[in-house]
């Protein structure tokens, strides 16, 4: 029997083709479902035909009647059936029924079958299956849920009631109808209150009475309580039902049973009681904290959480604590201070996994516990604790996720709070998180937390060093990333938040590492800081908007103006508390633009004064650090407007803080703008008059420049500004000398001025003055300041006023330097001033002590100048007035007779005094002028120098002894000079009486010193060994003629000599050629030193004439001149009469040798020390 067949047997008396569709009869499918002799098998087979067969069911629906008792006997089946797979096919059958008739009605229709089947006597001992279609046909039609709140809310009353039957598996379907019911926010609207009240009661009351291993109802009741914790009012009306066990349906409080859930073993259990907890917080955190914290519930999460547990627990673990934290009362009781070692091992667990979201959770969770938790209670008592959290959030903060790094981040910025450090502090694992952060995060924080000031001010003495290390370290970071990094995302978009952290942190660092602070801040306002937080200002916070940010910067401004202030020497200590007030006062109220402050600087009532004040020490400081707010010549012009401004307005000076920065933004913007008028130089020099205070300081510069720019002020304040600039005395830096010197080489007026401040009486001022003057001469061109016809004048000048005043101060030596260098460069330009002054400094001689060997030492210097100089027919009386000055022949003697020490002032003096009696000797013997006294030198002491002691004496002062033999050897016979030496008191041998006062071995011990002072590289003692060389050939053929052949020109060293000076370098050497030259002459003949004179020859043809240098050109010259003259063999002469030629067709060159050379302190005319045709 086919399937079919079970279904068309005759059942019905209307049996036939009218109700048979594809086999089956439908009205025998009606009828057979109310008979109780047909099987439940026939009765399922017919269902499962009716679900297969759509065109049964169109037949079915066609009758109303028929329709409505074939869904009546399926209802009565769904109550009374036994057979689990009759029901089933039951709930189908009537399920696709509404499906295929959606019609209201039909719904009402069921429901009303539902409630009075339930009302009815012994109706609920079928209620499972009702119940179970129930929530079926709610999951096929949801909008079933508010029929069932509103006009049926009687069928959810029943169901309701269902909960009180001791069927685990009815309580489980009821749960399910409600899941349903609360899952629409639309039906919760209609449900009355007494029912929403009911319900809570009922649910609490069978979760309280519910085993805690039942997990059939457990689970479905507590999903239904999560549902409706959806609800802000359930919430509430869940939270107050408190204990209610006297009541007819006993109940615990909704916490104590989320607990007991707790404690259960299921981990989905587990999950649903910490999402209602969850559910039941995120309405109101504040209201019902405190409720589970005193049921103990965050020491069972903790837990759960330490037991080891799923993903989807553990963020909602997570996820619950953070809730939980909101509240003053977590922290309390302790609970985070338990919890953080299991925390802390739980994300170290969870960073080893790839759940991010988890992994950002417990972030999350750490940085609420280290934000909240009271700074009186420490969370790492020890440092392995605080070693663990960080070493958690160095592996956060590496993450490829930018989220959990973020949190991980955010963490570690409260982490450096003090609170949070151990004791003793661990530096080095601050730096290691910072290091990661760093590292990590460029373009999203700043680590550096403000907080942390504090933490780093009361740290342990004993940490001192590695806490400095931390602080450079973090003030690095700053500069190399945060800086960077906030910088550019302020020039995308500017971030009141971000900026006032930034600037925040910024302002931590001056207390963080406040020596580190002046090149900090000096690279701040050079990056244009000052710019940027002015602009941020008036973008930012005009017309009283984000006061929090206003407050900021302007601290941040402060602190940064103040330091660079500090640490300038141009500011006093007056000054900084003057500048501190006015940014005070008129920082918070500066929110214009940049562009706007030209009109403020002028336009603005005197009553704001100190705004203007404001403005002009920001334009100071940034321009001074190369930051320009607004261009040179509108800075300029504001500031002389502002001047005059200020003149007309009150009579009342300008503070000096306030002139000395308009002075500086005046002297650095004029090289742009043309030349003050009379008026505005007027206007500058009234400002400055009203000022004397402002010469207490040390002026920049610029400022220096400008004023000795314009005569008017040079004249009127030149003196005391310098005066300002020098007093510090032995402070003064080589940068500084640098800065003085660049100002006297710039501008000559300056130079009298500091002539004036170093020849006041003994000062700070004066002693570094004369330091500065010192460094000056050393370096300075004496044309330069000669061709300053009236520069020179006045200095002069000054100086005749100080000798008359018999003023000996250290300034004098100076001032006598100075004049030294004037007239070195004056040759044929005296007049009757120079003569006076030669007399004064005469004079001076004979008041002076050879222990003053300063002064001296200038003295002899200058008079040694003024007699190289002096024009020729005034030098008989120069010679005569200083040839009768006892006293200064008195101390020429008396430094001569002592041995020079190794000091260069000593050595200095010995040097001038050589060449000073050498000059006098000169005069003395070319005027046969008389002699006072005579000067007594132990000549065979300067020989020995010469011989024995070249290598431990000064170059210099070798030159001055070997130009002195010189003198002596020229003159013969000297009224001036008595050579006393003890050696020559005894009676002479002819050769050596004939030698006098050098005798036979002094001449050779002489040529041997001359021959090696020739070897050397230094030009001067080449040259005055040559010359001196010549003078000592002269005084033999003077003396005795024979021996100047076989002392010098027959001397196998004579040759090697000459050998060595024309092959040094392969270039051809005055030297050489002058040597030669001498050689020839006294040799009579060119026979001997044919070979040398040919080889010049070659030299200098394959150079070629024109190239050679102007004193070759000379020597060359006089060379060849001697040779012709000397009977060479007639090709030689040829070859010599052809270059002399060549020599004669170029233009004359500047022969004058009368320039002077300053060596240190010494002057030194180089026509003493270059060997003329007098000598050849």
């Amino acid at each position: 029997m086919s399937s079919s067949d079970v279904i068309c047997e005759r059942i019905h008396d209307g049996h036939g083709p009218r109700w048979e569709r594809g086999g089956i009869c439908v009205a025998c499918v009606v009828d057979m479902m109310d008979r109780s002799d047909v099987s439940a098998v026939r009765k399922r087979a017919a269902l499962v035909a009716v679900m297969r067969v759509a065109a049964v069911r169109e037949l079915l629906y066609c009758e109303e009647e028929r329709k409505i008792n074939f869904i009546s006997s399926l209802l009565r089946t769904l109550f009374n059936a036994v057979d689990s797979s009759l029901l089933d096919q039951t709930v189908q059958v009537l399920l696709q029924m509404t499906l295929d008739i959606p019609n209201q009605g039909l719904m009402l229709f069921i429901l009303d079958q539902i409630h009075s089947r339930w009302t009815d006597v012994g109706g609920l001992k079928a209620s499972l299956s009702s119940l179970t279609f129930l929530g079926k046909l709610l999951d096929a039609h949801p909008a079933l849920s508010q029929t069932l709140t509103s006009s049926r809310s009687r069928v959810l009353e029943c169901v309701c009631a269902a909960l009180l039957l001791s069927d685990e598996e009815v309580k489980v379907a009821v749960c399910y109808v409600l899941l349903r019911i609360w899952s629409s926010a639309a039906a919760i609207q209609m449900l009355p209150d007494t029912l929403r009240q009911r319900m809570c009661v009922l649910l609490l009351h069978t979760l309280s009475n519910t085993h805690t291993t039942a997990l059939t109802c457990q689970l479905p009741g507590t999903s239904v309580v999560k549902q409706m914790c959806q609800y802000s009012e359930v919430v509430c009306v869940l939270m107050n039902l408190q204990d209610g066990t006297e009541d007819p349906l006993p109940y615990q409080p909704l916490p104590l049973i989320l607990k007991k859930l707790l404690l259960s073993a299921q981990d989905s259990l587990q999950v649903v009681s910490v999402r209602c907890v969850c559910a039941v917080l995120i309405h109101a955190p504040r209201r019902f904290t405190a409720a589970f914290i005193q049921a103990d519930l965050p020491e069972f999460l903790l837990e759960v959480m330490s037991s080891g547990c799923s993903d989807v627990l553990l963020w909602s673990v997570f996820s619950c604590l953070l809730l939980l934290s909101e509240d003053p009362l977590f922290f309390s009781q302790c609970h985070a201070v338990y919890g953080m070692e299991p925390l802390v091992r739980c994300l170290k667990e969870t960073l080893g996994k790839s759940n991010t979201e988890v992994q950002k959770q417990g972030l999350e969770l750490l940085l609420a516990i280290l934000d909240r938790q009271p700074a009186a209670v420490h969370l790492f008592p020890t440092a392995s604790e605080f070693t663990a959290v960080c070493d958690v959030i160095v592996e956060a903060v590496a993450t490829s996720c930018l989220q959990v790094s973020m949190c991980a981040v955010r963490a570690a910025a409260v982490l450096l709070r003090p609170n949070h450090q151990s004791s003793p502090v661990q530096y080095s694992d601050v730096r290691r998180v910072v290091e990661a952060v760093m590292s990590k995060c460029r373009l999203q924080v700043c680590v550096c937390e403000p907080a942390l000031t504090d933490g780093v001010c009361s740290a342990p003495a004993q940490q001192q060093e590695t806490l400095e290390s931390v602080c450079v370290f973090l003030l690095h970071c700053c500069d190399t990333t945060c800086i960077p990094a906030v910088t550019g995302m302020c020039e995308r978009v500017s971030s009141p938040q971000t900026l006032q952290l930034f600037l925040s942190a910024l302002s931590c660092q001056f207390a963080l590492c406040p020596a580190h602070m002046t090149s900090f801040s000096k690279k701040l306002a050079a990056s244009g800081f000052i710019r940027l937080t002015v602009d941020s200002k008036a973008q930012l916070c005009s017309g009283n908007r984000n006061t929090s940010l206003n407050q900021t910067c302007c601290d941040f401004l402060l602190k940064l103006c103040m330091c660079l202030i500090s640490n300038t020497d141009s500011w006093t200590h007056d000054d900084l508390q003057d500048v501190q007030l006015v940014l005070q006062e008129s920082l918070p109220s500066l929110c214009c633009r940049v562009s706007d402050w030209p009109s403020l600087l002028t336009d603005i009532p005197q009553s704001l004064r100190n705004a203007q004040y404001c403005l002009i020490h920001l334009l100071h400081l940034s321009l001074q650090h190369g930051d320009r707010f607004l261009c040179d010549s509108a800075v300029f012009s504001c500031m002389l407007r502002f001047i005059t401004c200020v003149q007309d307005q009150c009579a009342n000076a300008l503070p000096a803080s306030v002139l000395s920065s308009v002075l500086y933004l005046l002297s650095v913007t004029h090289h742009g703008s043309p030349r003050l008028d009379t008026v505005s130089v007027s206007v500058v020099s009234k400002a400055l008059s009203s000022c004397p205070p402002l010469f207490s300081r040390a002026l920049p510069l610029p400022v220096l420049s400008f004023i000795f720019q314009y005569p008017e002020l040079s004249e009127r304040f030149g003196a005391a500004a310098l005066t300002g600039r020098l007093c510090r005395g032995s402070e003064a830096g080589q940068e500084e000398v640098r800065e003085l010197l660049e100002l006297l080489h710039t501008h000559p007026a300056a130079l009298l001025n500091m002539l004036v401040v170093a020849c006041e009486a003994e000062t700070a001022a004066s002693h570094s003055a004369i330091g500065v003057l010192r460094c000056f001469l050393s370096s300075v061109d004496g044309v330069a300041i000669s061709r300053t016809s009236d520069l020179s004048d006045q200095i002069r000048l000054a100086l005749m006023n100080v000798l008359q005043r018999h003023t000996h101060t250290d300034g004098l030596s100076v001032l006598l330097d100075v004049l030294s260098v004037i007239q070195s460069h004056l040759s044929g330009q005296m007049n009757h001033t120079d003569f006076k002054l030669l007399y004064h400094v005469s004079n001076l001689v004979g008041k002076m002590d050879s222990s003053d060997s300063e002064l001296l030492l200038s003295v002899f210097n200058c008079l040694y100048c003024f007699l190289c100089v002096c024009p020729s027919h005034a030098t008989d009386r120069a010679a005569s007035l200083l040839l009768g000055n006892v006293r200064l022949l008195e101390l020429l003697e008396e430094v001569l007779s002592s041995s020079p020490s190794s000091s260069s002032s000593s050595s200095s003096l010995h040097c001038s005094s050589l060449l000073l009696l050498s000059s006098l000797m000169l005069l003395q013997h070319k005027h046969a002028a008389q002699v006072q006294k005579s000067v007594s030198v132990d000549l065979h002491q300067i020989l020995r120098r010469l011989a024995f002691s070249k290598r431990h004496t000064d170059a210099l002062l070798l030159v001055c002894s070997v130009r002195f033999v010189q003198v002596c050897l020229d003159v013969d016979e000297s009224a001036l000079v008595c050579v006393c030496d003890a050696a020559l008191q005894r009676p002479l041998q002819t050769e050596d009486g004939a030698l006098h006062p050098l005798g036979h071995s002094g001449a050779a011990s002489l040529v041997t010193a001359l021959s090696a002072l020739m070897l050397q590289k230094q030009d001067l003692q080449v040259s005055a060994a040559l010359n001196c060389l010549t003078s000592l050939m002269g005084f033999l053929r003077r003396r005795s003629p024979e021996s100047v052949q076989h002392t010098v020109v027959h001397q196998p060293w004579t040759r090697f000599l000459l050998f060595s000076l024309l092959s040094c370098d392969g270039s051809l050497k005055p030297a050489a050629l002058q040597l030669l030259t001498l050689l020839v002459r006294f040799s009579g003949s060119v026979s001997r030193w044919k070979t040398e004179v040919q080889s010049v020859c070659e030299k200098v043809e394959r150079r070629g004439v024109t190239n050679l240098t102007d004193h070759s050109k000379h020597t060359l010259r006089t060379m060849l001149t001697q040779c012709c003259a000397a009977s060479p063999p007639e090709d030689l002469r040829m070859r010599m009469d052809a270059l002399l030629e060549s020599l004669n067709h170029l233009p004359p060159s500047d022969a004058s040798s009368r320039h002077m050379l300053r060596v240190g302190r010494v002057s030194v005319c180089l026509s003493d020390l270059t060997a003329g045709p007098q000598y050849l």
